[in-house]
């Protein structure tokens, strides 16, 4: 009898981890053994579920969720490595791999496979000499054959190190703007009906946040290129830092900052109402809020975090706009 997988894998927006866990434990709180890995490209969450993985399906911080078909330690840079990485797919329970596949309730075609492979760190080998080798496992040990298309097994190989790790992808991928997007939407607690100005140059980003927060008014830049010539159009509607926008009209403001730090911040108190939030995106904090104590501008950072983005390193800072008192306007009156 074969076994089952119950080992449970997520790729998750980089630097946003724990927003991530946080849906995964509101949905599934029977989850167990959780492990979080941060940093790279993408962060990663390993977990253990015993239910049925449809449970599982729906995830919106996840860019893919796979289950765990095989961990291999010890693997070196050479090719003694990748032959200790084939001995051991060579003696993978094939058959609980097809079980989860099938749990999904689709047809799937489980003697045939799609293979991809991501590579940290520094090898003697490829990710084609990978592909090549563990795909040959794959037909000669297993008996399967290489395919395309949904509905076959979309096996994923990823070497860390010395680590090794092949799953199996489960459901459909998302986008990673649109996870982003909804880790920051999370994590901003963003409710229903706000004003909220978005620029950070993707529309994929919009899209999602109008899904989830159903905006009352959102303002973003949109970089679509036209299909054909006579679509092109130039329309400037504000230069950065200075946005046709009333006093106090916006909740949220979400943007990457340049090196005009004092304009950006100044730019955000105009537009931001008291108890508005602001989340920047910045190459390096320090400097931002050496310009934000320097100016004493009316915010407080609420939570800073650090990401990576297209494998570029970002700090995050949430700032909540202050109420400003004018101290000549106050009056007080005695009780006589």
């Amino acid at each position: 009898m074969s076994g089952k997988i119950y080992r449970y894998w997520l790729m998750v927006p980089s630097g946003l981890e724990e927003v991530a866990l946080d849906e995964l434990r509101e949905r599934v709180p029977q989850i167990q053994g959780v492990n979080v890995e941060p940093g790279g490209r993408t962060g990663q969450i390993f977990f253990t579920f015993k239910r049925s993985p449809q449970q599982l399906a729906g995830l919106q911080a996840a860019m893919q969720l796979a289950g765990v078909v095989a961990q291999m330690h010890r693997v070196t840079v050479g090719q003694p490595g990748l032959d200790h990485l084939c001995d051991r797919i060579a003696k993978v329970d094939f058959a609980a791999v097809a079980n989860l596949a099938r749990s999904g309730g689709h047809d799937v075609q489980v003697d045939r496979f799609a293979l991809s492979a991501t590579l940290q760190g520094r090898y003697r080998f490829g990710q084609a000499d990978v592909i090549r080798a563990v795909a040959r496992v794959l037909r000669e040990k297993h008996g399967m054959r290489q395919g395309q298309g949904d509905n076959i097994l979309r096996l994923h190989l990823q070497l860390n190190g010395r680590r090794g790790l092949l799953g199996i992808r489960l459901g459909p991928a998302i986008a990673p703007s649109a996870a982003l997007a909804f880790c920051l939407f999370r994590l901003l607690g963003m409710q229903a009906g706000t004003h909220l100005l978005w620029s950070r140059r993707d529309w994929r980003e919009m899209a999602a946040l109008e899904r989830h927060s159903t905006p009352r008014v959102l303002i973003g830049i949109d970089e679509r290129k036209p299909v054909r010539r006579e679509q092109r159009t130039l329309a400037a509607v504000a230069k950065a830092g200075y946005y046709p926008l009333k006093n106090g009209c916006m909740d949220y403001a979400l943007r990457h900052v340049g090196k005009d730090s004092h304009g950006e911040i100044a730019e955000l108190a105009r537009i931001l109402r008291f108890g508005g939030v602001g989340l920047v995106q910045v190459s390096q904090a320090a400097p931002f809020l050496a310009a934000m104590d320097e100016g004493d501008y009316p915010f407080v950072v609420l939570a800073h975090l650090r990401m990576r983005e297209r494998g570029r390193p970002y700090e995050l800072l949430v700032l909540e706009r202050l109420e400003e008192y004018d101290p000549d306007l106050i009056q007080v009156k005695w009780e006589v």
